[in-house]
């Protein structure tokens, strides 16, 4: 993208950031309830697990508070993507499946800096406040003596596992390169899927069940496997896992999205009629 690319970048997200802060400020009131909303609704939907924690005193080799880490995690690695691509950004196929890609081609700006668009630093963060906050408490009144290299470990995991989700939303929205109408929504219900699956500690589960949440669909990389990896609950080789497999998906997802786009280059969009409907 080059050195001036990468300016205006930045530059794209500064004025996105204060379009969302002017919707702030335009109606504080109303958006101060839609973001306590956000927090009481992401708080309430891990609420249920770490219940149980409590009550049975840790789920699966994890006590209550590692547990509550664990999902602070995951909502560190959800509210950051949200906050920064959730108008479509991390969700390729609506765009593709709208016919929405063929108007990027004709601005005159790269791909990468148009799927800029929609970032929500202030209203949309929610979850990632909520996540943060789950943190200090957990870490606050965990039992377990954290290494003195977990916060740098922290940092890294956590933008593998935003590395993870972003790529296998890109490696499925490829699908819609080919069948557009079909596929429109297949990014989100990868990556809702993932969200929702990520709340659940792996710890006790049998291992036809464990590995395939760490591989074939990897919603362990999202929370439980990092948390163990920072409170040494794995061995060394495991530790480089995250790592590997998020280079491996991306790899995956560069080469599927880039021949997808050729034969998107070629076939164009089926999804309209000549009267300019959606089909």
């Amino acid at each position: 993208m080059g050195k001036r690319g990468i300016k205006r970048y930045f530059e794209l997200l500064g004025i996105y950031a204060r379009m969302d802060l002017a919707s702030l400020a335009r109606d504080g009131k109303f958006m101060a309830i839609v973001i306590a909303a956000d927090l009481i609704s992401n708080i309430s939907s891990i609420s249920g697990i770490f219940l149980l924690a409590w009550k049975f005193g840790g789920i699966g080799g994890l006590d209550r508070f590692e547990v509550l880490f664990m999902l602070a995690y995951g909502n560190i690695v959800m509210g950051f993507l949200n906050m920064m691509g959730g108008c479509n950004a991390l969700f390729p196929s609506r765009i593709i499946g709208r016919g929405q890609w063929e108007h990027m081609f004709v601005m005159p700006l790269p791909y990468a800096l148009q799927l800029t668009v929609g970032i929500f630093p202030f209203t949309g963060s929610g979850s990632l406040l909520s996540g943060l906050g789950m943190l200090c408490v957990a870490v606050w009144n965990m039992e377990t003596v954290l290494p003195w290299w977990w916060p740098g470990a922290l940092l890294l995991l956590l933008l593998t596992s935003m590395v993870i989700v972003t790529a296998l939303s890109y490696l499925f929205s490829s699908l819609a390169f080919y069948a557009p109408v079909q596929c429109e929504e297949i990014s989100s219900t990868v990556v809702y899927s993932m969200e929702h699956t990520m709340t659940f500690p792996l710890s006790g589960m049998p291992f036809y069940i464990r590995y395939p949440l760490l591989s074939i669909f990897p919603a362990g990389l999202m929370a439980w496997f990092p948390t163990m990896i920072i409170l040494g609950k794995t061995t060394a080789f495991e530790t480089f896992y995250p790592a590997v497999f998020a280079l491996a998906v991306s790899l995956a997802a560069a080469h599927f999205f880039r021949k997808g786009f050729r034969y998107y280059v070629q076939k164009g969009i089926n999804r309209y009629i000549p009267g300019g409907h959606r089909s």
